[in-house]
């Protein structure tokens, strides 16, 4: 029985159901102090770790962009301004599938190819995270309904309003303002530190021009602020929001009405006009032509677009001819003359006889005249330095330069500007030549040789200048020895800026006060001395301006020049069989101040024309001039010039020798 039937043992069940409790409940415990540790570690000991996180995908901060600065004329009518635009824009980290984003975009508003690629080049570059990014400007009403439709699908996708730079004028004023394109790497990587965090939320910068220029002023300071985003990256709440500092408003010295004078009276000509106020050194206009629509590189130029800019080599509209350099031909004579005077080499009664033309001693070779009022080679006569002037005579001043020499020739010259860049906020103004034995020697590794003197002595040869010094070094001419640097701007959101006081720098030192006098009237004759039949010679620009307004109440002091652009011989020049090409003719420039010997007004204008091609400087140049002049003078300021000028000038010392015969 014993071996069939066994009794229970609960005492062994109940040890070992004790145990597997115990177990459990070392096993539950062990868990839940693994899960109280994980907890106490997630809301205690990182708690600012994960609230960092989770307020990071909540929270947002973003740059708020600063509102760019206005360009004004003096008048305080705008050249650059902001106009508010819709603008399609991107966060790349919260889009899942950029290409598809893209693609399902281009769906629904016109995406070009130039702007994808744009798109994709911004994304290469250096940027702050989470910040949007512009992929297409300027939505029309149309395309943001679309965008805004099918928003839902689109995280990463917003419609942002921005302020969009606006050049009004467009090609009037489109080198000397400049204008605004996007940041690319180059310059991204220049930016320091702080600068970098100042461009924050920002995708343009200045190019050129003003704009460029001023890039600090204009730009202003960048704000921030903290949003509050759902998990679908939807803006839900602005939480903090530091207001960005908008950039300083700049006043210009340029006057747009006489900048629009300027570009009209070039008329079909390619050229440039330089127009400056004496007193101050201010631009009052600056055109070159032919320009460009500015407001296309603002939203990024097309290729085909901007492929026709760079291969018009014959208009080169991006070329800024008022600040590069040409020959300047005879504008020089004045300057020059001013130099013999001044160096004792000549005085009011020297003379030469002009044949026409002028030979260094044991040459065979012959520099010849070169001007409107004689054939090519025909002289002049008994020749003095007014007449000179007036007539533009090549030989005296080959002879004078010869005698005055390269060196004296540079050291006179420079006091004017020429060979050097005094404008005080126009930097990237080319230099030009004013050239010497050193400077023959570092350029050319030559030296100078007598004939080198003899082209520079009117303009030609190695000597080069832009309209700009010719502009500033007539000024020169009208303040009688005063230098004043150009510059452009004229104050800073309404106040005078601070080098508006900084006119003069050390002045053109003449012996004899009298002969900026003699020089001036001698200028003033080149367009107001008739032709007379006892004396059968009459100013190089009379018949474009005296001749051509027999009314005028004022006086214009001005020279005529015409600069080679190749060297042809004069063989060629005098046959009437040969054709030159429109594009081998002759440079025609004109420079100018007015009013001149008015005894109530000083001069309020000195300009430089140049005229690519024109061929003649008193046919084609100075009517340019007049008309400019006239513009501003007239019409802008309306000055009341009626009053009868100074008594006419002395008579030329040739014509009192000649009456003496």
């Amino acid at each position: 029985m014993t071996g069939r039937w066994q009794f229970r043992d609960f005492k062994a069940e109940r040890a070992l159901f004790i145990r597997r409790v115990a177990l459990a409940c070392a096993v539950v415990l062990a868990m839940l102090a693994v899960l109280v540790a994980k907890l106490v570690n997630l809301q205690v000991t990182r708690h600012e770790y994960y609230s960092a996180r989770s307020d990071g995908n909540r929270l947002h901060v973003q740059y708020v962009p600063p509102k760019r600065g206005l360009i004004l004329d003096r008048d305080g009518v705008p050249l650059a301004e902001n106009l508010p635009v819709y603008n399609l824009t991107i966060v790349p980290e919260e889009v899942v599938d950029l290409d598809a984003t893209l693609a399902a975009l281009a769906g629904l508003v016109a995406l070009s190819e130039d702007e994808i690629s744009a798109f994709r080049d911004r994304l290469r570059r250096s940027r702050v995270p989470y910040t949007s990014m512009p992929l297409r400007y300027m939505l029309t009403e149309e395309e943001k309904s679309r965008v805004a439709v099918h928003g839902h699908r689109l995280p990463g996708v917003a419609i942002e309003p921005r302020l969009m730079r606006h050049y009004p004028f467009k090609e009037l004023t489109a080198h000397a303002v400049g204008y605004v394109s996007h940041i690319n790497q180059q310059e991204l990587d220049a930016l320091d530190e702080a600068e970098f965090e100042n461009y924050g939320g920002t995708t343009h910068v200045g190019k050129t021009g003003v704009e460029r220029t001023y890039e600090s002023l204009l730009h202003g300071r960048v704000g921030h602020e903290t949003v509050e985003k759902n998990n679908r990256g939807r803006l839900m709440r602005v939480l903090e929001h530091a207001e960005a500092s908008s950039g300083s408003d700049l006043g210009l010295h340029l006057h747009h009405r006489l900048q629009i004078a300027a570009h009209q009276a070039l008329g079909d000509y390619r050229g440039a006009v330089v127009a400056i106020e004496p007193e101050t050194g201010g631009i009052l206009a600056m055109v070159s032509k032919p320009a460009f629509d500015p407001n296309l590189f603002v939203t990024g130029i097309s290729s085909r677009a901007y492929g026709e800019l760079v291969n018009d080599a014959v208009n080169t509209p991006l070329f800024d001819r008022a600040i590069n350099p040409y020959p300047p031909g005879s504008t020089v004579k004045p300057f020059l003359g001013l130099a013999g005077l001044h160096l004792g080499l000549i005085d009011y009664d020297f003379i030469i006889d002009d044949p026409g033309y002028f030979q260094l001693p044991g040459v065979s070779y012959r520099w010849n005249n070169y001007t409107m009022r004689t054939e090519i080679g025909g002289g002049h006569g008994k020749t003095d330095l007014a007449k000179a002037i007036y007539q533009s005579s090549d030989t005296f001043f080959y002879d004078l330069g010869h005698r005055m020499g390269i060196d004296a020739m540079h050291d006179f010259m420079a006091q004017f500007g020429f060979g050097g860049n005094l404008a005080l906020d126009i930097a990237h103004a080319r230099i030009g030549v004013l050239p010497s034995r050193q400077w023959k020697i570092e350029a050319r590794g030559e030296p100078w040789y007598p004939g080198d003197t003899i082209n520079s002595s009117i303009g030609q040869g190695y000597m080069w200048a832009t309209p700009l010094q010719l502009a500033a070094a007539t000024a020169v001419v009208a303040n009688e020895g005063r230098m004043v640097r150009p510059r452009m701007l004229r104050s800073v959101d309404g106040r005078p800026h601070a080098f508006a006081k900084e006119f003069s720098i050390s002045d053109v030192f003449i012996e004899n006060p009298d002969y900026w006098r003699y020089v001036r009237d001698a200028m003033v004759m080149v367009g107001h001395r008739p032709y007379s039949d006892v004396f059968r010679d009459y100013g190089t620009a009379y018949e474009a301006i005296a001749g051509a307004d027999r009314d005028m109440t004022y006086q214009i002091a001005g020279k005529t020049g015409t600069a080679q652009v190749v060297g042809i011989s004069q063989s060629i020049r005098s046959s009437k069989d040969i054709q030159v090409s429109d594009l081998n003719k002759d440079h025609a420039l004109f420079i100018a101040f007015a009013p001149a010997n008015h005894p109530l007004v000083r001069p309020r204008i000195a300009l430089a024309v140049f005229v690519e091609n024109g061929e003649h400087g008193g046919s084609v140049a100075a009517p340019v001039a007049k008309q400019v002049i006239d513009a501003w003078l007239l019409e802008i300021l309306q000055l009341d010039l009626r009053v009868e000028p100074d008594p006419q000038p002395l008579a030329p010392a040739s014509e009192i020798a000649a009456t003496r015969e």
